[in-house]
């Protein structure tokens, strides 16, 4: 029977380290996070986590590895940091992490003042909100 090729010679050929990001060019789970088969009927590993354990070490326990680029087929370990799955959680953009934004994405306050609010559960940020309509009026103006 033949034996399997380690995990780091089957890794690595399938990043692309070309830019600043790593980009995993394999397989990627329903996430968009890369994945690679630990061996038949084994399992599937997540590429990061691979690569930080292959190049950093082992992962604290209790910790996530959050991706600080944003981009989840990112493998560089500069650009992953170990911290605690509410960290993680608060840090991305699920909507369960988006109640403990206290800044819109363009760094304006989310106050009582500049908060819209989006149905029971969403909200928005007013000053963004009166600069994209101001942008649509004058579109529809120049349009006329």
């Amino acid at each position: 029977m033949r034996r399997a090729r380690p995990i780091e010679e089957r890794l690595f050929p399938k990043v692309d380290a070309a830019g600043i990001c790593w980009l995993w060019t394999g397989a990627t789970n329903r996430g968009g996070y890369g994945v690679i088969s630990k061996g038949r009927r084994e399992g599937v590993l997540i590429v990061h986590r691979a690569v930080w354990q292959l190049l950093v070490g082992p992962i604290p326990t209790g910790s996530e590895l959050d991706h600080l680029c944003r981009v989840r087929a990112c493998c560089n370990p500069d650009h992953l940091e170990p911290v605690t799955r509410a960290i993680n959680v608060a840090r991305g953009s699920h909507r369960s992490g988006a109640p403990r934004k206290t800044h819109c994405v363009n760094g304006h306050p989310f106050t009582p003042e500049n908060t819209l609010r989006n149905g029971p559960h969403g909200r928005a940020c007013r000053t963004c909100m009166n600069a994209a309509n101001r942008r649509y009026r004058t579109r529809q103006k120049e349009a006329q």
